[in-house]
């Protein structure tokens, strides 16, 4: 059980540091532990010239400390990485803030149908490169819908014992029609803005907000064309928490995926959706596509993405199916930008607002 907690661990570390870095909001720190590092390396290019998009975090990761509870995610500083494709150019990555290294827009050659690498360089001599991967081109979203329900999760309460969390909320679903030949693979990520209201009273001040909550994401979401193969299939990929009676836009992006990296994030969904419990089926090891030049035995953490993708929004007036279970919900009082209840607050209308 031991070795299974400290597995789970690792793999939170991870997820978080994938999904913050394509929610375009910075990574997220984890407190230092003990043990032996390894270097994590997560991120993406795509066939989009966006910054926001294609970046690549490296850090250092510690195993699970049972005693402490406590991992460890240390941003590695002076790299050199430098993303390759298979026809002899180079594309230099930019170092940025935390371990973050960007391809920036005058550096972008990235095309559809070309394979694809990454090398890195770290201050100290040490070499590490990924496998080279296809950027495949991405499958139109046909249509998004949503479906207001309950949801009951078994989560553990604090003294250890599964029981049932019951929630309602709004079921996102991305509609497709998956390609006649078979080996489409699939992956979602979405990105949630919300607007929110405060009692200002006769103050000249600003009432009316929205928040740039990052990524709606609590898993990863991947699909294979396995059963749907020729068909048109609905694939949830995010719930909408119902908490206030506001709209809510999302945005879906589905990315197209390689065989092998379709398998790793497969296997990350497995272990997180995993409640830790008996009947679960024993942690497996998840395989990323970087591996150390200079010490072929070293272990390296994480995954190298190269896709294209498609994108849709949504929006939610929540306040339909108001009011939600539980507290009835009344205005916070004062400015709207500075109460420090929601994360990236602007008084500027975002567009379909």
């Amino acid at each position: 059980m031991q070795g299974r907690t400290r597995h789970k661990s690792w793999l939170w570390a991870l997820l978080l540091t994938f999904l913050s870095l394509q929610a375009c909001v910075e990574p997220f720190e984890l407190k230092t532990g003990t043990g032996k590092r390894s270097l994590v390396v997560s991120g993406m290019v795509t066939d989009q010239n966006q910054p926001e998009l294609n970046k690549v975090t490296l850090s250092w990761t510690e195993p699970f400390d049972g005693e402490t509870k406590k991992v460890l995610n240390e941003p590695v500083l002076g790299a050199k990485v430098t993303l390759q494709d298979n026809r002899g150019n180079s594309m230099q990555l930019t170092e940025g803030a935390r371990g973050v290294y960007t391809l920036w827009e005058d550096n972008f050659r990235v095309e559809q149908g070309r394979v694809y690498s990454l090398s890195i360089r770290l201050p100290d001599g040490r070499e590490y490169a990924s496998r080279p991967e296809l950027l495949r081109p991405a499958v139109p979203i046909q249509g998004i819908g949503y479906e207001f329900k309950e949801f009951i999760n078994i989560v553990r309460n604090s003294a250890g014992v599964l029981i049932e969390r019951r929630s309602m909320g709004f079921e996102v679903k991305a509609q497709v029609q998956d390609p006649t030949e078979r080996g489409n693979y699939y992956r979602w990520d979405t990105e949630g803005v919300f607007e929110y209201f405060s009692n200002v009273g006769d103050q000249p001040i600003p009432s009316q907000c929205w928040a740039n909550v990052g990524s709606v994401n609590t898993k990863a979401v991947a699909a294979d064309d396995r059963l749907v193969n020729g068909r048109l299939f609905e694939q949830p990929v995010a719930v909408v928490p119902a908490d206030i009676p506001t709209k809510y836009r999302i945005k879906i992006r589905q990315y197209s995926l390689t065989a092998e990296a379709y398998e790793f994030w497969r296997l990350l969904n497995q272990q997180q959706s995993s409640v830790g419990s008996i009947f679960d089926p024993p942690p497996a090891r998840i395989n990323g596509n970087v591996f150390s030049i200079t010490n072929p035995e070293e272990q390296v953490v994480g995954y190298f993405n190269v896709s294209s993708f498609t994108e849709q929004f949504l929006m939610i007036n929540r306040s339909t199916y108001a009011p939600f279970p539980g507290l009835p919900y009344e205005l916070p009082i004062g400015d709207c930008r500075y109460l420090g209840l929601y994360p990236n607050v602007t008084v500027e209308r975002p567009i379909g607002f």
